[in-house]
């Protein structure tokens, strides 16, 4: 039997077609995204697809097709012969198989498909309310639609009226009723109606945020109204959004010197450093009172609106004000301010959150709650079983999700159809009746059900999707940014990946655009570089925006130990930082550097070179995994599988499931029984488990006869095999389901 047993992961971005993350439990496909109607689940036999209900396990829908999606709003796409349709939940096709691609899912009472390389969108009555005729279709907000024809934009309204024929040369997302229009090299906005408000005058123009917005004249930003009308002529070098009344510029004022200053809607200076030795370099929009700026060797600190710098400029990154504490960070160590700028809480967490309640979670070592002293107060909330409280409960489920500790009690009771995950940074995604919260170690929704779709918590914060726009929200459900974004990544190192208007760019944790959206697609820094797509090509870009690396190479992966694998013209090769090429371009594939080795692929076959291209370890085998802590596993052309030293040595055979994770792997017998083994070969479980999972804080989990539960790293049971169904611990919780009697 299926059992929605979800390893939460965000949908993949990307083009129109389905996308589907798997992983298996009890050897049953579960999908890792939404689940709309979760009864109703996806079953292939003999590589044809159709649906059950997962309560009874009755045939739904017959297993005939080539693929299927999920269902939403009560339909769900399906594959024949290459086109895809939908059915409802009967199995009757309700719009035929004549799509080459579809985004999948109802929203909203419309989806997006593609047809010969046109989009359009239909209703749910199959109807193409929007023409298949269009290069490119995106959300324009305010339940209207950007349609791109012939590099042209128009917009049409979800009801499929045409508001506007497609005539602009850019567009931007609508904001206050508002959006900007580019004509030629040229900015104007128009209403929710279509209707030109202001010609195209401006050279830039941001969204409007408080019935202003900043435009570019002559290379120098002013403001405009809502009625076009200039009201802060365009004499500024810079010029950031209106927030709390107070907007961010940049000038040279009396003095001489350039910074940043704050100016009111009626154009006057607030704020204004008085000499060169408190010139702002770098200011941030004003929330709740405060601001976030940065003066000299980029430290930064906190304003207030009186211009008080009421937490000094000398940390290397500063949270939100919550509390009256903020979080600063110091030599990669966090401490704690209070609301005059006293460090009361000393730079010693390798991780800090916002305080609530009088409480925050911090990590040193473990993670656990301290006071506004610092005070440690306890590791985790004491457990209770109140889950799901705000969210209704689907008597017809069979099952529930519960979450146990590291001696196996039930910490945490699920409740019927409350879907839940892993634990990370304190909370886990929850979904009931297809809307998505948030919940606590507590077993408490302290975020509802209102969303959705949902990522996990990353650095304090999760993006989440409203009305198929993404945005990210704080632990306390505080707001960061409204969902305005097509998508949203997680944060890594404070910055994260966003797209809008199909272009990629960077955004930061204090609410700001780092780096505008204007790349084709872009990826998560990995230390100082980040890679990106112009056109076809690919690049690398510095935290300023500078393209290190210019965009010339037809694909491009991280840098690993000082170098990145590149490709030309269907070949790849190695650069360093500078982008100088240090091996030439001439292996099929090129994997990442992990002590001094990279996987490479010549002549159809995989070996091994060391970073002057050298070959170290011949071209000799079918497949190959990247060298891990010294080891890496290689399967020969008569598919006997070995694991080998850095030289090459077979050190000796097994069946791997898995690659090593710490020191042991998952290896599989002749009769598939798994067990574990470790980097000298023995075998330190015995083949004595249906099925297993990789280890991780020390607990795997492991089957026997349909029953699963958690054994340590030497083979000990620790947790007895008791649950129908387990996925592994994380942040010292481990989650379990089981069948209600």
């Amino acid at each position: 039997m299926l059992i929605p047993f979800c390893l939460y992961a965000q949908p993949a971005p990307g083009g129109p077609d389905i996308q589907v993350e798997t992983f298996r439990l009890n050897k049953s496909p579960v999908k890792a995204t939404d689940f709309y109607e979760y009864y109703l689940l996806p079953v292939e036999v003999n590589s044809k697809m159709g649906f059950i209900n997962s309560l009874t396990g009755d045939t739904l829908v017959a297993v005939k097709y080539d693929s299927v999606g999920y269902f939403s709003e009560g339909l769900a796409a399906v594959q024949l012969q290459g086109k895809w349709g939908f059915i409802n939940r009967f199995g009757k096709e309700i719009v035929p198989c004549r799509y080459d691609s579809t985004s999948g899912e109802f929203n909203n009472g419309i989806c997006l498909v593609q047809r010969n390389k046109k989009m359009g969108y239909i209703n749910k009555a199959g109807k193409e309310i929007i023409p298949c005729e269009f290069d490119e279709v995106s959300s324009a907000g305010n339940n209207l639609l950007w349609v791109m024809k012939n590099e042209k934009y128009g917009l049409y309204n979800t009801n499929g009226k045409q508001l506007s024929a497609p005539q602009f040369d850019g567009v931007q997302y609508f904001t206050e009723e508002r959006a900007w229009v580019k004509i030629g090299d040229k900015w104007g906005f128009i209403n929710a109606e279509g209707v030109m408000l202001i010609k195209p005058t401006y050279e830039y123009a941001r969204q409007f945020s408080e019935g202003m917005a900043a435009v570019m004249k002559y290379d120098y930003f002013g403001y405009v109204n809502k009625q076009g009308e200039e009201v802060i002529y365009t004499l500024y070098d810079d010029a950031q959004d209106f927030s709390e009344g107070l907007a961010a510029v940049k000038g040279q004022w009396e003095g001489g010197f350039p910074t940043y200053a704050y100016i009111n809607k009626e154009g006057h200076t607030v704020i204004i450093p008085t000499n060169k030795t408190d010139a702002i370099e770098w200011a941030h929009s004003f929330r709740n009172g405060r601001a976030v700026i940065s003066r000299g060797k980029e430290k930064v600190g906190i304003l207030d609106k009186k211009g008080n710098e009421i937490i000094p400029c000398m940390y290397d990154e500063v949270g939100e004000i919550s509390d009256s504490m903020v979080a600063v960070k110091l030599i990669d160590k966090w401490g704690y301010c209070d609301i005059n700028g006293k460090l009361v809480i000393s730079n010693r967490f390798e991780e800090a959150s916002r305080f609530y309640e009088g409480e925050a979670l911090v990590k040193s070592g473990d993670s656990y709650y301290i006071n506004k002293k610092g005070e440690f107060l306890r590791a985790e909330k004491d457990a209770n079983e109140n889950i799901g409280e705000t969210g209704n409960e689907f008597q017809k489920n069979n099952f529930s999700i519960d979450y146990i500790n590291t001696k196996g009690e039930r910490i945490i009771k699920g409740k019927p159809g409350v879907i839940t995950t892993l634990f990370f940074n304190g909370m886990t995604p929850v979904m009931s009746e297809g809307k998505w919260g948030f919940m606590n170690k507590a077993g408490i929704v302290a975020i509802p059900f209102k969303y959705d779709s949902v990522g996990s918590f990353s650095e304090g914060l999760a993006t989440v999707r409203l009305n198929n726009k993404w945005g990210y929200i704080y632990q306390d459900d505080d707001t960061l940014t409204s969902c305005r974004f097509d998508y949203a990544y997680n944060f890594s190192r404070g910055i994260a990946v966003v797209r809008m208007n199909g272009k990629y760019g960077y955004f930061t944790k204090t609410g700001d655009m780092l780096i505008p959206c204007r790349y084709d697609n872009a990826y998560t820094f990995k230390d100082e570089l980040a890679i990106v797509r112009m056109g076809d090509q690919f690049g690398f870009i510095s935290k300023k925006g500078e393209q290190v690396i210019h965009c010339r190479y037809d694909d491009a992966f991280d840098f690993n130990e000082g170098l990145a694998a590149v490709q030309k013209n269907g070949l790849f090769g190695y650069i360093d930082l500078q982008g100088n090429t240090v091996v030439s371009f001439q292996f099929e594939e090129a994997g990442f550097f992990s002590g001094g080795l990279a996987l490479i692929k010549k002549d159809g076959l995989y070996g091994y070179i060391d970073k002057t291209g050298k070959l170290l370890i011949p071209a000799r085998y079918k497949s190959a995994l990247s060298f891990n802590n010294g080891t890496a596993i290689v399967t020969d052309t008569d598919d006997d599988t070995f694991l080998i030293d850095a030289k090459g040595n077979e050190l000796f055979t097994a069946s791997f499931k898995t690659d090593f994770i710490g020191d042991l792997a998952i290896v599989e017998d002749e009769n598939h029984k798994k067990g574990f083994i470790n980097r000298q070969g023995k075998m330190v479980i015995p083949f004595i488990y249906d099925d297993a999972m990789p280890f991780n804080e020390g607990y795997a989990a492991v089957s026997q006869n349909g029953k699963w539960g958690f054994i340590s790293t030497w083979g000990t049971v620790l947790i007895p095999l008791q649950f129908d169904a387990a996925l592994m611990f994380n942040e010292g919780i481990g989650v379990v389901a089981n069948f209600l009697k």
